[in-house]
């Protein structure tokens, strides 16, 4: 799924691409809107992956949906990752069943099902009202706050308790992460993939870094300078070198992150 479509590519044109084109095409030519899309689409991926963030409501599914799953979600984006590993400190002391899910922002938590790996493959299911969710930082933890006593998982939970190991990929989320109405909410995020797709096509037609060019008895020289568009693109993204600043932090929140590398 995109953010975009071939319907954007005339006003792209316009408003954004029709001066660089100028400046470094004076001889004229302008690609196609396939192509301008295809770059576009290729410049939100990149956005994607630099602010580790979905663009778009995105459905997360623990496991490998079924087609019906899938047609169920009428086109809607979806991902699959894997399940989080169970340990016998999950509900112990102050833990209260932490999880921090690899997608963030969370939108909403459709389950959480503790699936252990026995030939009935048994499934239980947290209540929802147990759940304590910090949306922004991705963070759950589990408070039994309903009447409802789920004896088969107690049971299970002592069994695992006293084993004291770690079950890999026992607990599955299944939930929607991402950000919500980025067109109209995050209006710095289009502007950030418009330009980073602006750099993409003027890189792909391999301009020098400088050039000459003489028309009617004048000269004039033009200077490209692709690292300082892509710092200035880095700035927005990250902020100023050390500020923990910029898109990412306004997503994620303050963190030990640093242009995408942890630390």
């Amino acid at each position: 799924m995109s953010l975009f479509s071939k319907a954007d590519m005339p006003a792209f044109r316009r408003d954004r691409l029709v001066s660089a084109v100028q400046t470094y095409f004076p001889s004229g030519g302008m690609p196609s809107d396939d192509f301008l899309l295809q770059q576009v689409q290729a410049a939100e991926q990149d956005v994607i992956v630099a602010l580790k963030v979905f663009l778009e409501p995105t459905t997360i599914f623990p496991y490998t949906p079924s087609n019906t799953e899938i047609t169920a979600l009428n086109g809607s984006p979806w991902a699959e990752e894997p399940g989080y590993d169970y340990d016998a400190d999950f509900f112990q002391g102050e833990r209260w069943g932490y999880i921090v899910t690899r997608q963030r922002p969370i939108i909403s938590i459709s389950a959480i099902n503790f699936v252990y790996p026995s030939p009935q493959n048994s499934v239980y299911q947290i209540p929802n009202d147990w759940l304590r969710i910090d949306k922004k930082y991705g963070h759950i933890r589990m408070v039994p706050a309903s009447s409802t006593f789920i004896a088969p998982l107690g049971a299970f939970l002592l069994q695992a308790l006293a084993g004291g190991g770690t079950i890999p990929s026992m607990l599955q989320v299944h939930y929607v992460a991402g950000l919500s109405n980025t067109l109209t909410a995050w209006p710095n995020i289009i502007d950030l993939i418009y330009k980073t797709a602006i750099l993409k096509i003027l890189k792909g037609f391999y301009i020098p870094q400088s050039q000459s060019i003489s028309a009617d008895g004048l000269s004039q020289s033009i200077t490209f300078d692709a690292s300082k568009f892509q710092a200035d693109l880095n700035e927005t993204m990250f902020g100023p070198k050390g500020s923990n600043a910029g898109l990412y932090t306004a997503i994620h929140g303050l963190s030990n992150t640093a242009m995408g590398i942890t630390v």
